[in-house]
């Protein structure tokens, strides 16, 4: 079979890397990518593989005039808290303050106006070239968020079999590029659910194949007694998660805060802080970098966006060492309770709850319902409950949360995901 993945982030998603290669040893795979992300495909290109350039972009006058109402228009998910904090997060990329406030109007109009046009009438409508190569795909695989609209228009209009993988636990909650005429296959039971209800997709076609990225856990389960220990000393493990530059600052503070509550409660534990991998400036951590209790945990960066497999492996060695876990909200915090260490969502901090707020980026859907709702008590409100729970964290019940999430999810191989990705 001859199984065409259109992909996006192929810098960063390592295992998508991975998965691409297993399924290319049982399958002819073609890789389909959009011309502004060539270099960088091309750069991780497994071996062997075929790139294909997407070339679907059709200018005209409809098009233009299409995409604003859509943008003005379109339906969204249940979950419009985790939705609309993407779209600021998105508007806040520029540096132009004529484009940041004309961003921040056109929110304003979204959340006024009635959501009415779905992701499939958008494309039914939307005009397409038909001049990607698509010659002898017997599938299409697809990652959200879509890579490219126009390419999704012309393989389900020509009713090409697509098959969607949900890329990670908030896409189903944030994303839109949802269609009831493609298939979908997701992490978890509880995630399926959340496809079902946020995105309206029939349960017929939403299928369970388990999580990518979670075949790290699986290679980190067979070596990790041959791992030799990174850090010689006890510590508590933070994993910064946010990429928003005003929202960094008020996460640093945040850190400085979990040091100095440590220091305190227990001066014979140090604080490993990891960087957010996605951050582009560093620099926005060096206050940490002065504070005697804290090591940073910073030499996996490369040139791009990509971490080495070692490095991710090294990542849950250093997770499972650790006396604790803590963070904001990041997939880091989940990953965590496949190990036996804690993990700990810090929600407090912050001095707004509206718009792109500290609070808003700790109480996304995904944190709230798959971690704070199944163990309030992982949940650190307050520098004395954090204290108190310095001074007691081989209680047990900390733990719970790691045996409710080890119990929904089936971790799975990249040979084993690859084979279940390609026949379901």
């Amino acid at each position: 079979m001859k199984i065409g993945f259109v992909v996006s982030f192929f810098d960063f998603r390592n295992d998508v890397r991975r998965v691409i290669a297993e399924v290319a040893k049982q399958h002819e795979v073609i890789i389909f990518g959009r011309p502004e992300n060539r270099d960088e495909i091309l750069r991780h290109l497994p071996e062997g593989l075929e790139f294909r350039l997407i070339n679907e972009k059709k200018r005209s006058f409809w098009n233009t005039l299409w995409i604003k109402i859509y943008i003005l228009f379109k339906r969204i998910p249940k979950s419009r808290h985790n939705f609309f904090l993407m779209e600021l997060f998105k508007a806040s990329l520029t540096s132009d303050p004529k484009i940041l406030k004309k961003n921040h109007e056109i929110i304003k109009w979204v959340r006024r106006l009635p959501k009415v046009i779905s992701y499939d009438f958008y494309l039914k409508h939307l005009q397409y070239q038909s001049a990607t190569d698509l010659s002898g795909i017997d599938q299409f695989v697809c990652f959200t968020a879509i890579a490219d609209d126009f390419l999704m228009a012309r393989l389900l209009h020509k009713k090409y079999p697509v098959k969607v993988y949900v890329y990670s636990w908030d896409h189903a909650c944030k994303h839109i590029c949802f269609s009831e005429r493609a298939q979908y296959v997701c992490w978890n039971a509880r995630i399926r659910d959340d496809v079902i209800d946020l995105q309206h997709i029939p349960p017929t076609q939403v299928k369970v194949v388990g999580a990518s990225q979670f075949a790290y856990i699986h290679e980190f389960r067979q070596v990790q007694s041959q791992l030799s220990r990174t850090y010689p000393f006890k510590y508590v493990y933070v994993g910064c998660a946010i990429g928003v530059v005003e929202l960094v600052k008020e996460e640093v503070n945040v850190v400085i805060s979990i040091a100095k509550v440590l220091a305190k409660a227990r001066p014979d534990l140090k604080l490993v802080v990891r960087p957010y991998p996605v951050q582009g400036n560093w620099e926005l951590y060096s206050a940490l970098r002065n504070i005697s209790n804290v090591v940073m945990d910073d030499g996996f960066r490369t040139l791009d966006l990509s971490v080495k497999d070692g490095h991710i492996l090294e990542k849950f060695e250093k997770i499972a060492h650790a006396e604790a876990f803590f963070h904001l909200g990041t997939t880091m915090g989940l990953e965590a309770c496949f190990t036996e260490t804690p993990s700990f969502m810090i929600d407090y901090g912050y001095t707004s709850k509206d718009g792109l707020s500290l609070y808003s980026f700790i109480h996304q859907y995904q944190n709230d319902r798959h971690l704070i709702d199944l163990a309030p008590q992982n949940a650190v409100k307050s520098e004395e409950q954090l204290g108190q729970i310095f001074k007691d964290l081989a209680n047990p019940t900390y733990r719970k949360l790691n045996q409710q999430v080890q119990a929904q999810y089936q971790i799975k191989s990249f040979e084993e995901f690859a084979k279940d990705l390609a026949a379901i």
